[in-house]
């Protein structure tokens, strides 16, 4: 297959300055690029994985029953990193949202300052589920070490 895997995504946000102080200081990705309005981050697998782009105040949510993106997920090397993010969003009042263990990931999951649902997760090694009959059928409780 040629395809690899997704590059990176764009997000429409309100606020630019808020936006950015949730993605870099308490996501932890790394500012590499800015234009007018816009910002690029990197987790550093790519030239940017995130790029926000200011749409201003009076922009309208997403409804639940809109057709669009659900959320979407960033990788974390290990369930240590991952408590470490869980623990820093929550103590700076993040809206957190839940967890789980999803059979081949687990993750937690936070809404951003614009309401975007963004997972955060650890991929389980495939040995552990790949002899499972559907391994996405369904989620277990998962809490958050520490």
């Amino acid at each position: 297959m040629a395809l690899q895997g997704i590059n990176h995504l764009v997000l429409k946000v309100r606020d630019l300055a808020v936006a950015d102080r949730f993605y870099r200081e308490l996501v932890g990705l790394e500012l590499v690029g800015a234009r007018a309005g816009m910002r690029f981050y990197s987790a550093g697998a790519h030239h940017h994985d995130l790029a926000l782009l200011e749409v201003g105040p009076d922009a309208a949510v997403p409804s639940r029953r809109q057709v669009g993106l659900f959320h979407f997920c960033f990788d974390v090397s290990d369930e240590a990193a991952l408590a470490e993010i869980y623990h820093r969003l929550r103590d700076a009042g993040a809206d957190l949202r839940g967890t789980a263990d999803h059979g081949v990931m687990r993750s937690f999951y936070v809404r951003d300052p614009d309401g975007n649902l963004v997972e955060f997760g650890v991929d389980i090694p495939r040995d552990e589920w790949a002899g499972e009959a559907d391994a996405f059928a369904g989620d277990r409780p998962y809490a958050i070490p520490g």
